[in-house]
């Protein structure tokens, strides 16, 4: 995919350029600095949204809980790497020098008990872990926990949405889309990000909002920059995002990823009749990602990707 191919070149040049992509300002007293954030996703969403299964759409694996009991209760990093050489089924799973090849489910199930052990407890450490895959961008997401949870206070959320690069991914489920205007998970992008440059808006779950007209009518209106006011500014996709299509696609023939992905395209585009087709489906959002990385670093490094 030409947007995937975007990231993996914008990936090297971020590399090329690692000395000069601080994420703060240089403090001449001070020899610390962060490591750039450039590649960051992070997904910011109610508990439903549907963030992990968003995600799981970007990975092209279901890696990431999506049921009820597997809501996302700690922050949840995903280092990705993308391989063109290995198979659109095979996930190689990174931990120190040393690479070993797990399937989805293993890591789903992982992912489900380490998330059970942070509820009984007051341990909301980040889980971390690096994948090599051929079907994923090379960005490292983050889904953080729902932000009506308790648990989501505002030192966890600025830690990673107040770094100046990282991707602000706003994430509503299209039945709210009316209530847009209310979101908190669109109020802290714009604390965040009073400009925008960083924040992509996804209208999550249409499918299950496809009798719903009113709802239908303000996806449209987002997608169209005639929402709210506070919306104009920012780059709206629809998609569906369920990781049961990922799923049952992996258990099919080497091209049954894309083949699902195209099938997400042609629903939408029978649901959201009036909306652009350039703001639908899983390649609109990987589209929309790479058009908001390359703006930052423009912004950023205008000498690097002037060529």
């Amino acid at each position: 995919m030409e947007a995937i191919e975007e990231l993996s070149q914008l990936s090297d040049s971020m590399r090329q350029a690692a000395a000069l992509l601080a994420d703060e300002d240089v403090d001449e007293n001070s020899s610390s600095t962060r490591s750039s954030t450039f590649l960051n996703v992070v997904a910011l969403g109610n508990v439903g949204a549907g963030k992990s299964a968003v995600l799981n759409s970007l990975i092209g694996h279901p890696i990431l809980p999506t049921d009820e009991n597997g809501a996302t209760r700690a922050p949840i990093s995903i280092d990705l790497e993308k391989d063109g050489s290995i198979s659109s089924k095979s996930i190689i799973l990174q931990i120190d020098n040393k690479s070993q090849q797990v399937s989805a489910s293993a890591l789903r199930h992982s992912l489900q008990d380490r998330l059970s052990k942070s509820s009984s407890g007051k341990n909301q450490d980040e889980i971390y872990l690096k994948l090599r895959t051929s079907t994923a961008p090379p960005l490292k997401l983050i889904d953080l926990p729902g932000l009506d949870q308790r648990i989501m206070d505002e030192s966890m959320i600025s830690d990673y949405a107040e770094r100046n690069d990282a991707i602000l991914l706003v994430i509503v489920p299209a039945a709210q889309a009316p209530e847009i205007a209310s979101s908190r998970a669109l109020r802290l992008a714009k604390e965040y990000d009073g400009e925008g440059t960083r924040t992509i808006g996804v209208i999550s779950k249409i499918d299950q909002a496809a009798s719903d007209q009113k709802a239908l009518a303000a996806v449209q209106a987002l997608l169209l920059s005639q929402g709210p006011p506070k919306t104009a500014d920012i780059p709206w996709v629809a998609v569906i995002g369920q990781s049961v299509s990922i799923a049952s696609a992996q258990s099919g023939s080497e091209n049954s990823l894309g083949t699902a992905w195209r099938a997400e395209f042609e629903t939408l585009k029978s649901i959201l009749t009036g909306a652009p087709q350039s703001k639908l489906g899983r390649i609109a959002l990987v589209d929309a990602l790479a058009q908001q990385i390359r703006k930052r670093m423009k912004v950023r490094l205008p000498n690097l990707l002037s060529g």
